[in-house]
């Protein structure tokens, strides 16, 4: 069942680090714990990239649990573009309060704020703390969003049974 649901339940696997939503919270709390010995080095950098990728990987574990009947859902997998991931999930969760600007602006730090060139960015405290801010939402949105849908999960799996 899913893309990548694996074979122990959804609640004991969504805090291990093998998975999106383990991989995330790994990236957030890195990225969070980083904001003193970023203020220390007057770099916020890693912060922020550091908040791209968990917010990625937190989109895509909603991705792969609510979105297992689409076949765009393998490909949204594979792609750093947050504003493409959150624009499919708002598409399939109507109403799901995340905002595809703050996914646009967070997701442009997984590179520009990681690597040299003509992009690059050197990424201050309140534009940091910004991130965590986005990130945060995003974490509690994707959160309360696979927590419904294991609930109706069940009751669709208790209705099944009382059929029987």
């Amino acid at each position: 069942m899913g893309i990548a649901c694996g074979t122990l339940p959804w609640r004991l696997n969504m805090h291990r680090l093998n998975s999106y939503f383990g991989m995330a919270e790994n990236d957030y709390l890195y990225a969070k714990g980083g904001m003193e010995t970023c203020r220390r080095l007057g770099n916020y950098n890693g912060v922020a990239s550091g908040c791209a990728q968990a917010a990625e990987k937190y989109l895509k574990a909603l991705a792969e649990r609510c979105l297992v009947d689409d076949p765009e859902a393998v490909t949204l997998l594979k792609t750093h573009n947050l504003r493409s991931l959150v624009n499919k999930l708002k598409e399939q969760i109507p109403g799901i309060p995340l905002d595809s600007r703050d996914c646009k602006w967070l997701g442009d730090f997984y590179f520009d704020a990681r690597y040299p060139g003509d992009n690059f960015v050197t990424v201050n405290e309140e534009d940091a703390l910004e991130c965590l801010r986005i990130t945060e939402h995003i974490r509690e949105t994707v959160k309360e969003e696979i927590e419904a849908f294991e609930n109706l999960l069940k009751e669709d799996a208790l209705e099944g049974f009382k059929r029987l």
